[in-house]
């Protein structure tokens, strides 16, 4: 820490040379990232609200009072009347949550989870931190977790099923309806982490795939705003089928104006809460399927553009999700950085992989593409 203090004007130039070091989402060239440039509106209501802590609502209850707001629209979003939960740091404090919940209502000294080989990296860090054994099913050829792998690996310990709405990796989604049905006949916790796609399939027309709390089985969900919501960071969200599932969860908080805590970080911004708030607010469901729709397009430009290039798909996007292969991939990834696009090479498959969201428009889409047909690459 210095002596004395530095003046205003040189602390922000300085922060300002810094902040050139950063890549920046207006550019349309980060294609790695499950976020993106927040909404506009986003920032306004994050200023306005900056101050605000979620973790004492007796002082802030404007923040609460949105954070329920945001609640409730996003339950009824993926077809709940009476789903509840909070606006956490991400989706790996709200699959936290989930399993917390799930291993304090079973009844073993031993529990475990059924996870996808393709779920999140999150629940590796989980697992060890709420001592729960994974147990990874293997994916059919669609990249889908193997049902009867599932089936075959439900036993005494089992206390929850994981599946995922959009995989970090490939953009695919787990058949919940079977999980759905095997975690009601064994009661056991269904967690569907749909942090990316809890807030892109909804506002797909004709989605085919069921993946909410219109499934039985199904107890909680992860759906984070500040990924296709386009709200500030952090703005996750974890969504529980009913209030009493809550109850695993209560922590007395003995000097605070709130008499009890639920999320695994006591204080949680408000200025997150409020930026999605304001996104849900000015867009409604007819924006979002706008841009979703936006979105599916560059995504499907993309695809054909690479087929048509010579590049192998991994498998059809089913969300804004493209991955690819060249006859040398890693060697590819690393020349397309070099030259400014910051793709994800993915060693499991062997593949590029891009995510095409809002600040990825049709003209970067193309440049994109332009790149790969005219480098020697």
């Amino acid at each position: 820490m210095r002596q004395k203090g530095s003046d205003r004007k040189t602390i922000l130039d300085e922060l300002k040379i810094r902040s050139q070091k950063n890549q920046h989402y207006i550019q349309g060239r980060i294609l790695c990232s499950m976020c993106t440039q927040p909404h506009p509106i986003a920032k306004e209501a994050y200023n306005l609200f900056f101050e605000s802590n979620l973790g004492d609502q007796g002082l802030f209850p404007a923040a609460a009072e949105i954070e329920r707001e945001v609640v409730a629209q996003l339950s009824k979003l993926l077809n709940s009347q009476t789903a509840c939960g909070f606006i956490v740091t991400g989706g790996t404090e709200a699959n936290l949550l989930a399993l917390l919940v799930a291993k304090g209502t079973a009844k073993t000294n031993a529990p475990e989870v059924i996870l996808p080989q393709s779920a999140h990296f999150s629940f590796t860090k989980i697992c060890r931190i709420l001592n729960i054994k994974p147990l990874y099913a293997p994916l059919d050829h669609n990249f889908r977790v193997d049902i009867k792998a599932v089936k075959q690996f439900v036993n005494d310990n089992t206390v929850a099923l994981v599946g995922t709405a959009g995989t970090a990796e490939l953009g695919t989604i787990d058949p919940l309806e079977g999980l759905s049905e095997i975690a009601t006949q064994h009661e056991l916790h269904l967690h569907v982490d749909a942090a990316f796609g809890g807030l892109v399939l909804p506002f797909i027309p004709n989605n085919p795939y069921q993946f909410d709390f219109s499934l039985k089985g199904v107890k909680s969900i992860t759906v984070d705003p500040h990924k296709m919501g386009m709200a500030a960071i952090p703005a996750g969200g974890i969504l529980f089928q009913n209030p009493t599932m809550l109850n695993s969860l209560k922590t007395q908080t003995p000097y605070l104006n709130d008499k009890t805590h639920y999320t695994f970080v006591g204080t949680r911004s408000g200025a997150a809460a409020a930026s999605a708030w304001a996104v849900l607010q000015l867009l409604g469901r007819e924006g979002f399927q706008k841009t979703i729709t936006t979105c599916m397009k560059n995504t499907v430009h993309i695809a054909k553009g690479l087929e048509k290039a010579g590049f192998n798909l991994v498998c059809e996007p089913t969300l804004n999700v493209v991955a690819f292969k060249s006859q040398n991939t890693k060697s590819l990834a690393m020349q397309l950085w070099k030259q400014g696009w910051f793709v994800s090479y993915i060693p499991r498959y062997d593949c590029i992989r891009i995510v095409v969201m809002p600040h990825v428009k049709r003209r970067h889409a193309t440049a994109f593409l332009a790149t790969l047909g005219t480098e020697k690459l």
